[in-house]
C-alpha cells in the first residue's frame, strides 16, 4: 500500500521513524524519495530525527563517562549555579 503524504506527514511527527518496524520505515523512506509535494519537507524532518537522535545519544555517552576530559560540573561550580539559580528565582 502507499502511503499519501498526509499520513507519511503524521507518522513522521508522531514517531521517530528509526522506531518505526522495517515495513514501515522503508514505505516512509520510498515515499520521501519519490514524492515532489513532501519529498523534501519529509526528508528534513527524518534528517533532523537522525541528528536529535544522534546528540542525544553523544549527550548520554558524556554525561555517563568517568573520562576526566568529559563535560561534567565540579562540586565548587554545581553548588555555585545552584546559588544562582536561586537567587534568580527570588
Amino acid at each position: 500500500m502507499f502511503l499519501t503524504c498526509k499520513q507519511v506527514s503524521n507518522k513522521l511527527a508522531e514517531v521517530d521513524y528509526e522506531k518505526l518496524s522495517p515495513f514501515r520505515k522503508a514505505t516512509l523512506k520510498f515515499h520521501v524519495a519519490i514524492c515532489p509535494v513532501c519529498g523534501r519537507y519529509n526528508s528534513m524532518v527524518m534528517k533532523f530525527q537522525d541528528i536529535s537522535r544522534n546528540f542525544r545519544k553523544k549527550e548520554e555517552e558524556y554525561l555517563e563517562s568517568d573520562e576526566p576530559d568529559a563535560p561534567h560540573l565540579s562540586d565548587n561550580s554545581r553548588i555555585e549555579l545552584q546559588e544562582k539559580l536561586n537567587q534568580a528565582s527570588r
